[in-house]
């Protein structure tokens, strides 16, 4: 019998996991390795951040969906591969070995070395809950990263200061305008919404200096801070580069638009830790991950077949919704987009749905 391991809980992991339940695999036995029992999910860390939802609303517990999947999970952080011999190792020196391996592990978040003992971030993600919540409840707090994550999680921790009658607001500092990445039009409009909601934001401006208690600009700028959330862009575990796999520049996995390492054909992956040679540019970013899934477990089950395997094509544009806060989101789908009540009704339903899928499968 041959053996499928998947490393890490990720969107496409979970897909993979839930299609495994549905049409078992009758010649391979699959395996889920991950570093933590629960998955979090990051579409939901803004609804906890505000205090919508709870710990256990927002996470998956991979131990038992592998059990009703009818998969193995095994507790433990993969430290390397043995691309030639076909085996990982475990954090404590545990030895795995496979037929096919993929992963799906995620991202961590660019911090420059000088001033990581004075900052939090969200990844990995099963250490954000106890992170978050420091930052949420400090004084002073500082969130930098002018992207999705920080913009969304400036305006959860705004919405619940404010209900919880705390003075001081959190103060949001991005080196570009705000989700500059989304074009002008879409960055004018959430800086407007910033504006009227009361956020405290500073464009332009790059974190030079932490001390215990202020960070300083590149302005020469400097402000109060007693926790400071960096989500600034991801950056790549090392996992691969130490194991000599073929990476990008950045050190994320290489793989074809079949989502297969080209040089080790047993070894796939998916999400964030992946750079797709064929899309080199294309953004880290849970929706691309989501829509991986099917084809990622295809591919699998055609590999360990020896079947022709499919192309993964990322869709051009894509519906985003932020939360703001106070029961509103903001959509957006290229320039267009919408601010409310109604987008956010919009992104809970969506969200319920994903993780109800994978808690009450």
């Amino acid at each position: 019998m041959q053996t499928l391991v998947l490393v890490g809980g990720g969107h496409a992991h979970l897909h993979s996991l839930e299609q495994f339940k549905k049409e078992p695999l009758q010649a391979a036995r699959v395996v889920l390795i991950s570093p933590s029992i629960h998955q979090y999910y990051s579409g939901m860390f803004s609804g906890f951040a505000e205090g919508v939802y709870s710990q256990e609303d927002i996470r998956i517990d991979l131990n038992r969906f592998c059990e009703q999947a009818g998969a193995e999970f095994i507790l433990d952080s993969v430290v390397a591969i043995d691309a030639q011999a076909k085996e990982l190792t475990g954090a404590d020196g545990a030895i795995y070995g496979y037929d096919r391996v993929s992963f799906d592990i995620g991202s961590l978040t660019a911090v420059p070395g000088q001033i990581k003992e004075h900052v939090s971030s969200i990844k990995p993600n099963f250490l954000f809950p106890e992170q978050l919540l420091r930052v949420r409840d400090s004084d002073a707090p500082v969130i930098v990263g002018g992207g999705a994550s920080g913009v969304e999680l400036a305006f959860s921790i705004l919405a619940w200061r404010s209900r919880q009658n705390r003075p001081v607001k959190p103060l949001l500092f991005s080196s570009s305008a705000l989700l500059s990445g989304q074009g002008n039009e879409i960055s004018r409009k959430i800086e407007a919404i910033a504006d009227r909601k009361g956020l405290p934001f500073h464009t332009d401006s790059s974190i030079e200096e932490i001390d215990g208690h202020s960070v300083t600009t590149n302005k020469g700028e400097s402000f109060p801070q007693s926790d400071i959330l960096w989500l600034t862009g991801p950056k790549s575990s090392g996992l691969f580069r130490r194991s000599g796999m073929p990476t990008d520049s950045h050190g994320f996995l290489l793989v074809n638009d079949a989502l297969q390492n080209m040089k080790h054909p047993d070894v796939f992956g998916a999400g964030d830790c992946v750079t797709i040679d064929r899309y080199p540019a294309l953004a880290k970013n849970g929706v691309y991950a989501v829509r991986q899934g099917p084809i990622l477990w295809q591919n699998l089950k055609n590999s360990l077949a020896s079947d022709e395997l499919q192309s993964f094509v990322p869709q051009k544009r894509f519906v985003a919704i932020l939360s703001t806060g106070d029961g509103e989101a903001f959509l957006s789908y290229g320039n267009r987009s919408l601010h409310g009540a109604l987008p956010w009704k919009l992104k809970k339903y969506i969200d319920r749905k994903f993780m109800s899928r994978y808690k009450n499968p």
